[in-house]
């Protein structure tokens, strides 16, 4: 698990993307350097509670979350947030995960 998840800024106007892109939206350059958005906000959240073809199939929060500084992603959640919690992101592998941001 590391911190963060990876996405990709815009080295000309610093847009930030996730999934990477090929070109800006914004000012159409192709020029991309890595960065890491370290939490967000959730917006919305689904279940997705059966996938055809799967066994032993639990149900899945997924969360729709604007990241500080960056794009809005889609991530699995990890504990019951909701709407308005701000969450520390993630990755487990190459899936972005999310949960509720520890207060001190």
């Amino acid at each position: 698990m590391s911190a963060g998840v990876g996405i990709w800024r815009c080295r000309t106007c610093g847009t930030g993307y996730f999934p990477e892109r090929l070109l800006c939206s914004r000012c159409h350059t192709h020029d991309f350097v890595p960065d890491r958005v370290i939490e967000g906000v959730v917006e919305e959240i689904t279940v997705i509670r059966h996938v055809l073809g799967q066994t032993d199939w639990a149900p899945r929060r997924l969360a729709s979350v604007r990241t500080v500084n960056g794009p809005r992603i889609t991530v699995g959640l990890r504990d019951e947030s909701g709407p308005g919690t701000v969450i520390e992101l993630f990755e487990e592998g190459n899936a972005p995960f999310g949960a509720a941001k520890a207060v001190p």
